[in-house]
């Protein structure tokens, strides 16, 4: 729940009491090093020096990867003391950039192997304890600084850097802690809030390998999300995986617009990052597919498709799939340029197809006929041949004037006129001519949603490609791989900047019956119930937390974890719980519609099982309260099957039915209640 900047102090100081629980042995070793910087400064010791700027764990933070190496930092000590003392120098933005400056010099003269970002952002940290956070790295430090400013509306600006926001943030502490804080202590404790509240809520829980990014490959803008390449949700129906894909697929698009998100209200969170989806899904940035059996190669991949000509003949055509067309448009890596020259395209099209062709001009003014032949090709008479002994003419696919469009250099058929097409479009559609020139050298983050991925068969519709899915084995990486396709004989890579997030239900195939291939090469998160969503919902007396942890406690029992029931079911009913009514008659509809019919398909009809689940077998005496009945009448039965018969329909649960949609116990809250405790009340007989 969002607070006000007056909770502030009593949250960290509550904060600040856990350190120790969370580290005990940090604060000494924080300390210790501060206190040896303040006694040398100016003048730092070799060892100071080397514990600011080589260390991984120094006692301010620790860096996972990215840091120098011992012959590096040999070499380059002399200007690294030199850099230290400037950073002594004032706790200042001028002076800052002055030492960025000096920092990225050192690297261009070859001193230094990179733009070392996070241990300069370490030494100020152990300079300038009371002004400067220890969370260095940038995107962790924006999620903290983020979720302070929204969570307590502390009114601190959005759009400053590192350095500044550090400062205001600190400001703000200082004003609501008071002078008398410590430092060390206070930023002891924005580091646990990092990991002991935002990560743990964002994270993915991961099976297999971590993804570890360095700390310092990185800008002064959160833009790389620390996100695996390849991730599977996975859990049983309703726990709300493709929910969880939005919010994946804007961390990964857009990891500088969802870290502004963090400490928002749920409900503000969720409007914004879904609005901040939509966009995507209209950029084409994010795309969503879904498995099925009969799903191939040559849908997702590329393959051929037939088309019939004006003439009535049928024309064959290489078309490209879903993931070849969005790993195309990842190695481009600009949507904003890319939406606007399949806009040009399009009214191109349109154009054509109403006044049947154009004239158009080679760069050596040879003139031609532009016509509409498909929707992925133009066709091309050249002016000085007669339409007729061409044929169809020469083509021009669309396709190959986007790759000459992002590429000059592109090889493809029947270039000059290709040009000519896009020469075309940058003077009459106003396509920006430099596409390059046009947007940032940074490419934006893709991501493919694939849902029901299990479903499919994944031999069949990767092929060869599998293997590129692997983050090191992505364009860019320095064990990048290609292939060359079949149809259309070009070579092929996955781009580094292509995220696959796939959804699986555990109860539609078993974990364990995964193909091999893909488990190897994805990161699964497992999304199971979760009745914290559901706390203090109380409707006419069912407590709907209880109600749900009983029926998946009976349900493990008797199958397993992965069919157990989600907890998404069950959020129409605590969207409506300020009026009960509503609220009431939601539980029923959800429990007939959606939770019955999918326990009689888990338990392939056994009603037995099914009274079990919802603690029938426990109200003998209490007939009337039972959601699934005993057939009172059974003569029927005798008279097909004989007296002992019945006995045997009775074992196998025939004898039993779901009690009607108009039966009194569907209204009657005491029989919800003794879903979860039986001996709950004290009944009346059914009317």
């Amino acid at each position: 729940m969002v607070q006000d900047s007056s909770a502030l102090a009593p949250f960290f100081r509550s904060h600040i009491a856990k350190n120790n629980q969370y580290s005990p042995d940090w604060g000494k070793h924080y300390r210790q090093l501060v206190e040896q910087i303040q006694a040398e400064k100016p003048n730092f010791s070799t060892d100071t020096i080397r514990q600011i700027w080589y260390e991984r764990s120094n006692g301010i933070s620790s860096l996972r990867q990215g840091g120098m190496s011992q012959f590096e930092f040999e070499t380059a000590q002399e200007q690294l003391l030199s850099l230290t003392r400037q950073i002594a120098e004032a706790c200042t933005l001028e002076n800052y950039d002055r030492v960025i400056k000096r920092l990225i010099k050192l690297k261009s003269d070859g001193v230094l192997n990179k733009v070392y970002w996070a241990l300069c952002h370490r030494a100020f940290a152990a300079i300038y304890p009371s002004n400067i956070t220890n969370v260095v790295n940038v995107s962790n430090f924006f999620s903290s600084y983020n979720y302070c400013n929204n969570h307590f509306q502390l009114g601190l600006s959005e759009d400053q850097e590192w350095f500044v926001r550090n400062l205001d943030l600190k400001k703000a502490l200082h004003r609501a802690l008071g002078d008398d804080v410590d430092p060390i202590e206070l930023n002891m404790s924005l580091w646990h809030l990092y990991k002991q509240v935002i990560q743990k809520k964002n994270d993915i829980a991961l099976i297999g390998s971590e993804t570890v990014l360095p700390e310092d490959e990185q800008d002064e803008e959160v833009t790389t999300p620390q996100l695996p390449k390849n991730t599977i949700l996975y859990g049983p129906p309703g726990t709300g995986k493709t929910y969880r894909t939005i919010d994946l697929a804007v961390r990964a698009c857009e990891p500088a617009a969802y870290s502004l998100q963090e400490g928002k209200e749920e409900h503000e969170k969720r409007r914004e990052l879904k609005k901040i989806y939509d966009r995507l899904i209209a950029e084409k940035r994010v795309r969503f597919i879904t498995f099925h059996q009969s799903f191939g190669y040559e849908e997702f991949i590329e393959g051929l498709r037939a088309e019939t000509t004006d003439d009535g003949n049928v024309r064959y055509e290489i078309k490209a799939g879903i993931f070849k067309q969005i790993c195309e448009d990842a190695a481009f890596g600009h949507a904003g340029v890319q939406q606007k020259l399949d806009e040009a395209l399009a009214h191109l099209q349109e154009r054509l197809s109403e006044s049947g062709s154009i004239t158009l001009e080679t760069l050596q003014g040879k003139a031609f006929q532009l016509t509409y032949k498909s929707q992925t090709t133009f066709g091309i008479f050249p002016s000085q041949s007669k339409k007729e002994d061409l044929g169809q003419g020469y083509n021009a696919y669309l396709k190959n004037i986007s790759m000459v469009y992002q590429n000059p250099l592109a090889k493809v058929h029947n270039p000059s006129y290709v040009r000519s097409i896009l020469n075309y479009l940058i003077k009459q559609e106003g396509l920006p001519s430099n596409p390059q020139g046009a947007v940032s050298e940074k490419r934006q983050n893709y991501v493919l949603i694939i849902d029901e991925i299990n479903r499919g068969n994944i031999s069949k519709i990767f092929g060869e490609l599998i293997t590129l899915i692997e983050t090191s084995k992505r364009a860019g990486e320095p064990e990048a791989l290609s292939v060359m396709l079949p149809y259309s004989s070009t070579s092929f890579s996955v781009p580094n900047n292509l995220y696959l997030i796939g959804t699986m239900n555990t109860a539609d195939r078993s974990l364990t019956a995964l193909d091999t291939a893909l488990r190897r090469r994805f990161e699964f998160e497992a999304m199971l119930p979760d009745i914290a969503v559901l706390k203090d919902t109380v409707v006419k007396g069912i407590d709907l937390p209880r109600l749900l942890q009983t029926l998946n406690d009976r349900i493990q029992v008797l199958y397993d974890r992965e069919h157990t029931l989600g907890h998404a079911f069950f959020i129409p009913v605590v969207q409506a719980k300020e009026d009960e009514e509503l609220a009431f008659e939601r539980l029923k509809r959800i429990m007939r519609n959606k939770v019955l019919p999918l326990l009689e398909e888990y338990f392939y009809n056994d009603w037995q099982k099914i009274r079990m689940v919802l603690g029938d077998n426990q109200k003998s005496e209490n007939p009337h309260l039972q959601f699934v009945c005993e057939v009172k009448d059974q003569k029927q039965f005798a008279d097909l099957f004989g007296n002992s018969g019945t006995e045997d329909l009775h074992d196998i649960g025939a004898s039993f039915h779901l009690a009607p949609e108009s039966d009194n116990v569907w209204d009657t809250p005491l029989a919800w209640q003794q879903i979860y405790a039986p001996n709950t009340g004290n009944p009346r007989s059914r009317e």
